[in-house]
C-alpha cells in the first residue's frame, strides 16, 4: 500500500508534465493550440512562440510592425481562416495530419464558413528539441500567408 501511494504521488507530480507532451508532440495539438490562440480574443501577429517556427514567427512579427508604422493594414487584408474579411467558421474545427518527412507534414483543418465546406492548411515543421510548429497558413482558396507577408507593402 505504501508503494502505491508513493506511485500514485509521483504520477500527480508528473500529470502537468505528461498533459503537456503532446501539444508539442503531436502535430494536430499544436495546429488546435495556434488556431485557438489567433482567433477570438487571440491575435494571428502574435502567437505563442513555441507554437510557430521561427521564420514564420518573424514573418509575422515584421507585419505587425509594419501595421504600427502605417497605422493600418500591410500585406495581410482578410482574415486567412476565413479567406475574406468577414464572416464566422460555423461548424466545430476537424484536425488531420499528414506526414510528408520526420520533420515536415501538414494539417487540414476542415470546418465550414457560412454552410460552405473550407479546408485551411497548416505546413508543419519539427524543430531539433523534437516539436512540431506551424510553419505557414495556407488558405482555404491555397493563399501562404508565408508568401502574401513576404510582398513589399503597397
Amino acid at each position: 500500500m505504501r508503494k502505491t501511494g508513493m506511485l500514485m504521488i509521483a504520477g500527480l507530480l508528473l500529470a502537468p508534465t505528461v498533459q503537456a507532451a503532446p501539444a508539442c508532440q503531436e502535430p494536430a495539438a499544436v495546429a488546435r493550440a495556434f488556431y485557438e490562440a489567433t482567433t477570438g480574443n487571440g491575435d494571428l501577429l502574435e502567437p505563442p512562440a513555441a507554437l510557430v517556427s521561427p521564420a514564420f514567427s518573424k514573418a509575422l512579427r515584421g507585419e505587425r510592425a509594419c501595421q504600427e508604422r502605417e497605422q493600418g493594414i500591410c500585406t495581410i487584408d482578410s482574415d486567412p481562416w476565413l479567406d475574406a474579411q468577414d464572416g464566422d467558421i460555423d461548424s466545430p474545427v476537424r484536425y488531420s495530419w499528414k506526414e510528408t518527412s520526420a520533420t515536415t507534414g501538414q494539417v487540414e483543418m476542415r470546418y465550414s464558413v457560412w454552410k460552405a465546406a473550407y479546408v485551411t492548411r497548416l505546413p508543419m515543421v519539427r524543430q531539433a528539441q523534437g516539436c512540431w510548429q506551424v510553419d505557414d497558413i495556407l488558405t482555404n482558396s491555397g493563399r501562404s500567408v508565408r508568401k502574401i507577408l513576404a510582398q513589399p507593402v503597397p
